[in-house]
This record gives structure tokens, C-alpha cells and sequence, in this order.
């Protein structure tokens, strides 16, 4: 069985005062964490590369 993480947007600041948590292997938060970040809080495929490392670093043990 494959590590569950977790990446909690309501522990940072955001613009658009972001509710999610997403958890799960590290590759699916990464790819849905990058997704959502597109789609609802406006950023530019440009900086894909550093909001999936961003999530990477950030991500925690989902302890379920």
C-alpha cells in the first residue's frame, strides 16, 4: 500500500480562501493539487513546474 499524503490548502493564504484538502499517493496530490491551483486560484501554466514542487515540499503524512 502506497503512503497517503496530504497537502491542506487552509493552512496557507490564498486569494480565493481555498477550503480544499486533498490526500492520497504523493503523484495524485501533486497532479490534482497543480489541476486545482489552475482552474480556481488563476495561476500560469508557466509556474506549473514550482507549484508542483511547492506541493511536493508541503505535502504531509495523511496518518489514516
Amino acid at each position: 500500500m502506497a503512503n497517503r499524503m496530504k497537502v491542506d490548502c487552509r493552512k496557507y493564504l490564498s486569494g480565493k480562501r481555498c477550503t480544499m484538502a486533498i490526500s492520497g499517493a504523493l503523484d495524485e496530490i501533486v497532479k490534482l493539487g497543480s489541476l486545482n491551483t489552475k482552474m480556481h486560484n488563476d495561476h500560469k501554466p508557466e509556474g506549473e513546474r514550482e507549484i508542483k514542487d511547492w506541493i511536493r515540499s508541503n505535502a504531509e503524512a495523511a496518518n489514516d
